[in-house]
């Protein structure tokens, strides 16, 4: 049993020492706050202070962990053996306070700090200390773990460390279920205006078809989906957007037909999760009712959501998430970039600056959305492949668990190729060769 020593216990300790060593290790471990207990204690043993008073292991604490304040600390950044590190420290045993570190990016806590917001009113990725310091495309909290176990099992070699293995999670949100499935006479018909007045004939025509079950919709993937995921034996989860129709959220009503046909549908091969309107970041009863929505068409509870456009606003949006009863949420990463915005590829609880509680939110981080690539970098679907595969390596590196968004509207098939289609479909070829390795 491994002993941690420190002066004093917080909820910000206890949540960091539980997912590093707990949670990503799988070391036993316990913890004392008495100098006697510890300097007599004969097995494996760290001492976490901000001096050294003993031939022990020794991490210097830089402090962020005792505080219960949010302020904008000094965050100094210096670099060990080629990784970049947080709150540096050439007078202890390991180089940097690694459980400061890590806590500052898995409690987001830049995020509670005042910033220049996006039009969707976000924390963008250039604002970032990941992103000004080139290290958002690492999992770079995983590697310090990684390192850290290295130096505890030369250090202690009968220490136990649990065996990872690399991950995947498909997953896909449903902004606009079919493109012209399902839609009222009325729609069809202004739909049709839109199109005769932009010279959209070849949309007419596909619309027509489509609405008298002469051609299947183009946006409606959901077989491919399944049954390509399910071959390969890889997970997936559809989140389905149910807000009231606004600009941002377009997607069918929850009472159509075709989109309870669809969510039953899919609810039966994989599993499925809310997928909050931008609108329910600013009224928690508009969540609420988007989650009775899609629990009355499964006649289960809902206990999964992803926020639409990533919109994350911390701690109220995960309160709010938490007051409605869900329990994981696959929201968190970038818009605009790929990589791992807390620094870490593995699940971790949401913890509450706010409140300073750790709190029963599991977090799923995402590192790659084909919409980033497609709408904000601009590349090219074989070009983004190559960024994927990278970002693949560097999960499977540390062990830890890939989650992907996609959108059924991008993976439509293309009569030219090289499509976004064809760069999921190498990308889940790629992953499943990674997973069985």
């Amino acid at each position: 049993m491994l002993l941690i020593y420190l002066p004093h216990l917080t909820e910000r300790s206890t949540f960091i020492f539980r997912q590093i060593f707990e949670f990503q290790l799988g070391i036993p471990y316990s913890i004392s706050c008495n100098k006697e207990e510890f300097l007599s204690y004969k097995n494996e043993k760290i001492c976490y202070d901000n001096e050294r008073f003993s031939d022990d292991f020794f991490i210097n604490a830089n402090g962020i962990l005792s505080d219960h304040s949010l302020k904008g600390w000094e965050i100094l950044i210096d670099e060990i053996n080629g990784r970049k590190v947080l709150f540096p420290n050439k007078n202890d045993d390991l180089g940097f306070d690694i459980f400061s570190a890590s806590f500052y990016l898995l409690s987001r806590y830049e995020e509670y700090l005042p910033f220049n917001e996006d039009a969707f009113g976000r924390f963008p990725a250039v604002e970032s200390l990941a992103f000004k310091n080139e290290f958002l495309n690492i999992p770079i909290v995983d590697l310090w773990i990684q390192d850290f176990e290295k130096i505890l099992t030369k250090r202690f070699p009968k220490i136990p460390i649990k065996k990872i293995s690399f991950q995947a999670i498909l997953t896909y949100d449903i902004d606009v279920a079919f493109k012209y499935k399902g839609r009222s006479f009325w729609r069809n018909t202004g739909a049709t205006s839109k199109d005769i007045f932009k010279f959209s004939f070849l949309n007419i025509k596909k619309r027509w078809q489509v609405n008298v079950q002469k051609a299947d919709d183009p946006w409606d993937v959901y077989d491919y989906l399944l049954t390509t995921t399910q071959t390969l034996g890889l997970h997936s989860i559809f989140f389905f957007l149910l807000g009231n129709k606004g600009v941002h959220d377009r997607n069918l009503d929850f009472k159509n037909k075709a989109m309870k046909t669809l969510i039953l549908k899919i609810k039966q091969q994989t599993q499925i999760g809310i997928h909050p309107s931008l609108m329910s970041n600013k009224e928690i009863s508009l969540l609420n009712l988007e989650k009775e929505r899609l629990e009355l068409i499964t006649s289960e509870k809902v206990t999964k959501s992803r926020q639409h456009y990533l919109k994350i606003k911390f701690p109220e949006t995960y309160q709010n998430l938490l007051s409605a009863g869900i329990k994981e949420d696959y929201s968190l990463g970038y818009s605009e970039m790929p990589g791992f915005k807390a620094g870490t590829s593995f699940p971790f609880f949401f913890y509450d600056l706010k409140k300073e509680e750790i709190t029963e939110l599991k977090i799923f981080p995402v590192c790659v959305m084909e919409a980033s690539f497609k709408y904000y970098l601009g590349l090219k679907p074989g070009e983004a492949l190559k960024e994927i595969i990278k970002l693949i390596d560097e999960v499977k590196k540390v062990g830890g668990t890939f989650i992907s968004i996609w959108h059924n509207d991008n993976l439509a098939e293309s009569i030219n190729g090289n499509s976004w289609r064809d760069c999921h479909n190498n990308m889940i070829q790629y992953l499943k060769t990674q997973t069985q390795n």
